[in-house]
C-alpha cells in the first residue's frame, strides 16, 4: 500500500527526532517531503490533531513527537533573556542594538574587544559598563574575585604626568615625591576591566601610550622605559564629546565596538515610564513606604526634557520623595502631587514598596486617537491605509521603541517582508503600492512585539466582514509568505488588518472563484501566478501537493479552504490528476453555489478559465465553453513550437531550469538556438508520445535521467563527471565551442554546489563562501597547472565551505596534527596558507594541520605527481 505525504513526513519526522527533546519547527522538515513549507505546516496540524506531534506555541512554533507517556513540551529558556542585560530597561527595546553590541564585545575570543560608550551626561554609561562586567562575571570569562576599576579622566585633565603614573604606575624617582614605586590601574585591572571616564580627556600622549599597550599587550611604569610589565585588560571608555573630533585616530582605529546612548526624551515612552516607575519603586523601598502619585506628575516627569537625563531625573525623584517625607513627619505613605495645574484625568497611582507589579498604563498616558485598539479599530471600520500608518508608526517608534526612529523602514526584516510582498504580487498578479507594503510591515511588527489577543482579534474580524472574501484570501496568502519569509508565528490579528487594507486593491468577488491543486513542488503556484498576472486579478489560489498526495487528502485541502471563502459563489477546481467523480461528489456538499472540476490543468486552460471568470461569465456559460476544449489544444500546449532548440527540464522546478538556461545561453554559440524550460512531467508526456512540439529538438537536458528516443538527452549528472572531449562529440558538436565548454560545466557545478551546500550549512552564506571557495580552488589550480575535473570541484567546494564553518565554531579536526609529514605532504601545507590567506583573515580562523591534510587527500591523484 503506499504510503501518503502526511505519513511518510511523520515517519521522517520519527527517524530524525524520536529522542529529540528540544523538537523542530516546519523549516527543519522542509527537505522530507517535496512541498512548501505551508503544506508542510498543514501536515504538521493534522498530526498534531491526530495526537501525533505535540504543538508549543512560540516563535517559531516547535513541535515534539508525542511519545506513548506524552510528556509536556520542555520548557525553552532564553538565555539572551535572564542575563544581567535584562536589568537595563530597554534592553529588548531602543537599547537592543547596543545590548547586542556590548555581549558581542564580551564574547568575542580571547580578551574581547574594547568599547566606547557615547551619549550625553546622564544617559546612563556608567551603569552600562557596569553591567558590561557584570555579565562579563556572568559568562566566565573573567574570575570572579576580578574587581571593576574606574577611572575619571577629568579629574587628571590638567595633570598628564600625573594621570600618566595612576594609569600605569610608577617607579622610584620618577617625579619629585616618587619615594616608592607603586602600582596603577594597569596593574589592578590585569584580568579585568578598566573603565576610562571622560576619555576625551587624556592627552595625546597617554592616547599614544594605551593605543601602544592595546597593540603589544604590556607597559612600562612611569620612569621606567625598560622593564616590561604584560597584563590582559578588557577596555570600556565613555565620552559626551564627539569622539572624530576629541580622540586621535589612530586611538580610536583601535576601538573596534562603538555605541551611542540616547536622551531621555529621545527614549520611547513605554521607557520613560519604566524608568520613572524604577526609580519611584527604589524610593519606596528605600523608605519602607508606598508612594502616590496622581497621574498627571507623571505625565510631566515622563513627557518633560531632562537636563541632566537619566542621572538627573533620579535625583529629581529622590528630592521630591525627600520633601514629602520631611513635610509629613515620618507619614504611612508617600504623596506626590504636580505642582503644576492637573493635565491627567485625576488618577492616583500607588507605587508599592513590596512588589514590583507595574502601577502605569502607559495607553492612559497617550491621547485616545493613539492608543491602539482605537487606531485598530478605526481603521477596519474605514480602511484607511495613510491613517493607519501614520499612527502605528509613532506608535511603535516614539511610544513603544519597536521600530528605529532615524529609519523605521530597514533592515534585515523588512528586506525579507518586501521579499514576501513580492511573491505574492507573483502569485496573485496584483500590484502593491508603498503605502500597503507600509501597513503589512507596521501591523507585522505590532503582532510580533504584542501578545496574541484571540478576542480581539474575534473583534476585529467582526467588524471586517464587510471585506471580499477576495481580500482575505489575499491576507491569507500575505500571512502565510510572512512565515515562509520573516517568522512562523500565530499571528492572530493580521488576517482582519490585511483583509481591511487589501480590500480596495483586490476588489469584488467574482461569481465564480478558481483553485488549481497540482503536484509537485511548484506547479500549482507557477499556473496560478501566470493566469492571475496576465488577467491583473487574483482569479485562482493555489495549493501545490506532493507527489504522493491522494485524492483523500486533496479532498480535505479543499474542504479546509472553502471555510475562508463565500461559499455561495460558484467554484471552479482545476486538477493536474485524480478521481474527478470523487473530489466533485464530496466538495458538493461542502459548497452552496456551482462547482466545476477539470483535469489535465495546463497554463493554456488557467488562463482561459481566468479570463472567463474575470468576463463574469456564469458557470453555465464556461461549462458550454469548455466541453472538448483542451483536448486537441493540450497536445500543444507547451509554449515549445517546431524548430532549432534546446529543451531544459528540471524536477525539482522551474526554478533551476532557468538558472540552468542562462548559464548555457551566455555560452551558446549559435544565436538562431533557441532554449527553453519545460515542466519535467510535461517532457515525459510529449516524449512518450512523439508530441510534433519536439520536433527539430537539438538536445534536451534534463536533471535526471530520461529515455528520449532519437533526441539527445544530457543529465545534469553526466554532464558534470563525462569528459569535456565526449560531451563536445556528443551534445555539444556546433552549439558550443571548445574554450567555452570548460567555463560553463564550472558554472553548472557552482549552481548545484550552492543548492546542496546550502542545507548543511547552519550560518555562513551558501552564495557568499562558494565564491570565496572557488578563488582558492583556482589558485591551486593556477599552481599546479591543472584544471580539476567537475566531480573534484564539486568535492571541494562541498568540503571546503563545510570546514570553513566547522573551524569557525572551533570544531576543527585535529586527531592528526602530530603526524609526521612526507615531502609531498610538507610542499602542500608550506604553500597552503597562501590560498587561504583571505580567508583566513576574513573568518578570523587559522586551519589545523588535520583539516590541511584533509584538502591534501582529497587532491592528491591530481596534484602528487605534478612539478610545484
Amino acid at each position: 500500500m503506499t504510503m501518503s505525504a502526511k505519513d511518510k513526513l511523520f515517519q521522517a519526522i520519527l527517524t530524525h527526532y524520536s529522542g529529540n527533546h528540544s523538537g523542530f519547527t516546519a523549516l527543519d522538515c522542509a527537505d522530507f517531503v517535496p512541498v512548501g513549507r505551508s503544506v508542510i505546516s498543514h501536515y504538521l496540524n493534522r498530526l498534531c490533531d491526530d495526537e501525533k506531534l505535540i504543538k508549543e506555541r512560540t516563535r517559531p512554533v516547535r513541535f515534539f513527537v508525542n511519545t506513548a507517556q506524552k510528556p509536556a513540551a520542555p520548557e525553552r529558556v532564553d538565555k539572551k533573556a535572564q542575563d544581567t542585560f535584562s536589568r537595563l530597561i530597554g534592553s529588548d527595546g531602543s537599547l537592543a542594538q547596543v545590548v547586542s553590541l556590548c555581549r558581542s564585545a564580551v564574547d568575542y575570543p580571547t580578551s574581547g574587544l574594547p568599547v566606547l560608550l557615547a551619549g550625553e551626561s546622564g544617559v546612563g554609561k556608567s551603569h552600562l559598563a557596569s553591567l558590561i562586567y557584570d555579565y562579563a562575571l556572568e559568562r566566565g570569562v573573567i574570575a570572579t574575585d576580578k574587581p571593576f576599576i574606574e577611572l575619571n579622566c577629568a579629574d587628571y585633565a590638567n595633570n598628564p604626568e600625573l594621570l600618566s603614573g595612576t594609569l600605569f604606575g610608577y617607579v622610584r624617582g620618577a617625579f619629585t615625591g616618587a619615594d616608592r614605586e607603586k602600582h596603577g590601574a594597569f596593574d589592578e585591572a590585569d584580568g579585568s576591566f578598566l573603565f576610562l571616564d571622560e576619555v576625551h580627556r587624556l592627552s595625546a600622549e597617554n592616547q599614544e601610550k594605551l593605543f601602544l599597550f592595546m597593540d603589544k599587550g604590556y607597559f612600562y611604569r612611569l620612569g621606567d622605559n625598560r622593564t616590561r610589565h604584560p597584563a590582559s585588560i578588557r577596555f570600556i571608555f565613555a565620552t559626551t564629546e564627539n569622539i572624530d573630533t576629541v580622540l586621535l585616530n589612530t586611538f580610536r582605529r583601535r576601538i573596534p565596538v562603538r555605541v551611542t546612548l540616547p536622551n531621555f526624551i529621545s527614549r520611547p515612552l513605554t521607557e520613560r515610564v519604566a524608568q520613572v516607575e524604577h526609580f519611584l519603586r527604589c524610593e519606596a523601598r528605600s523608605l519602607a513606604r508606598d508612594i502616590l502619585l496622581d497621574a498627571s506628575l507623571m505625565h510631566q516627569l515622563v513627557m518633560s526634557p531632562v537636563r541632566g537625563n537619566i542621572g538627573e531625573l533620579k535625583n529629581q525623584i529622590k528630592v521630591m520623595c525627600a520633601s514629602a517625607w520631611s513635610d509629613s513627619n515620618n507619614p504611612k505613605f508617600i504623596a506626590l502631587s504636580s505642582p503644576r495645574p492637573q493635565t491627567g484625568n485625576g488618577e492616583t497611582l500607588l507605587i508599592s514598596h513590596r512588589d514590583d507589579t507595574s502601577a502605569v498604563d502607559v495607553a492612559s498616558l497617550l491621547p485616545k486617537a493613539m492608543r491602539d485598539d482605537v487606531i485598530f479599530n478605526e481603521f477596519c471600520h474605514s480602511g484607511n491605509t495613510f491613517l493607519l500608518n501614520r499612527k502605528l508608526e509613532q506608535l511603535l517608534t516614539t511610544i513603544s521603541g519597536v521600530l528605529s526612529q532615524e529609519s523605521p523602514y530597514s533592515g534585515y526584516v523588512w528586506q525579507h517582508t518586501m521579499h514576501a510582498i513580492n511573491e505574492l504580487e507573483n502569485l496573485t498578479g496584483l500590484a502593491f503600492n508603498q503605502d500597503l507594503r507600509k501597513a503589512v510591515w507596521l501591523c507585522l511588527n505590532y503582532a510580533l512585539h504584542h501578545v496574541n489577543d484571540e478576542a480581539r482579534a474575534g473583534e476585529l474580524r467582526t467588524i471586517t466582514d464587510y471585506v471580499s472574501s477576495k481580500a482575505r484570501l489575499l491576507a491569507e496568502e500575505c500571512v502565510n509568505l510572512l512565515r515562509q519569509h520573516v517568522v512562523n508565528a500565530p499571528f492572530v490579528l493580521l488576517p482582519p488588518l490585511l483583509g481591511s487594507a487589501f480590500n480596495t486593491l483586490a476588489g469584488d468577488d467574482d461569481l465564480i472563484q478558481g483553485v488549481i491543486v497540482s503536484h509537485g513542488r511548484s506547479t500549482a503556484y507557477s499556473l496560478a501566478g501566470i493566469a492571475n498576472q496576465l488577467t491583473g486579478s487574483y482569479i485562482f489560489k493555489a495549493f501545490d501537493m506532493p507527489n504522493a498526495t491522494s485524492t483523500r487528502e486533496i479532498i480535505d485541502l479543499l474542504i479546509n479552504h472553502l471555510d475562508a471563502i463565500k461559499q455561495s459563489a460558484g467554484l471552479i477546481i482545476l486538477v493536474d490528476m485524480g478521481s474527478l467523480k470523487e473530489i466533485y461528489e464530496e466538495i458538493k456538499l461542502h459548497l452552496h453555489g456551482e462547482l466545476l472540476v477539470i483535469n489535465n490543468v495546463s497554463t493554456a486552460m488557467a488562463l482561459d478559465i481566468a479570463s472567463k471568470i474575470q468576463q463574469r461569465l456564469s458557470m453555465d456559460e464556461i461549462i458550454d465553453s469548455v466541453k472538448g476544449a483542451y483536448e486537441v489544444e493540450t497536445r500543444y500546449y507547451a509554449g515549445v513550437l517546431p524548430g532549432n532548440k534546446i529543451i531544459i527540464s528540471c524536477i525539482s522546478g522551474e526554478g533551476i531550469s532557468r538558472k540552468l538556461k542562462d548559464i548555457v545561453r551566455r555560452y551558446l554559440a549559435r544565436e538562431e538556438v533557441d532554449i527553453v524550460t519545460m515542466e519535467y512531467d510535461d517532457v515525459k508526456w510529449k516524449i512518450a508520445r512523439s508530441d510534433p512540439a519536439l520536433n527539430g529538438t537539438r538536445l534536451i537536458i534534463t536533471t535526471t535521467d530520461l529515455e528520449a528516443g532519437y533526441i539527445p538527452l544530457l543529465s545534469v549528472e553526466q554532464l558534470i563527471k563525462e569528459k569535456t572531449a565526449v560531451l563536445r562529440r556528443d551534445y555539444f558538436t556546433d552549439l558550443i565551442t571548445e574554450d567555452r565548454l570548460e567555463p560553463m560545466i564550472d558554472e553548472v557545478v557552482k549552481l548545484f554546489t550552492v543548492e546542496g551546500v546550502a542545507s548543511r550549512l547552519n550560518f555562513l552564506n551558501p552564495v557568499v563562501i562558494i565564491d570565496e571557495v572557488e578563488s582558492v580552488i583556482k589558485q591551486y589550480e593556477s599552481f599546479y597547472k591543472i584544471h580539476f575535473e567537475s566531480y573534484l570541484r564539486i568535492n571541494l567546494f562541498m568540503h571546503i565551505a563545510l570546514m570553513i564553518e566547522r573551524v569557525m565554531v572551533n570544531a576543527g579536526m585535529r586527531n592528526r596534527d602530530e603526524t609526521e609529514l612526507t615531502g609531498d605532504q610538507k610542499a602542500f601545507v608550506e604553500v597552503h596558507d597562501t590560498f587561504f590567506l583571505a580567508l583566513n583573515r576574513k573568518y578570523h580562523i587559522a586551519l589545523p594541520l588535520t583539516e590541511v591534510l584533509m584538502i591534501y587527500e582529497i587532491m592528491e591523484p591530481w596534484i602528487v605527481s605534478q612539478p610545484a
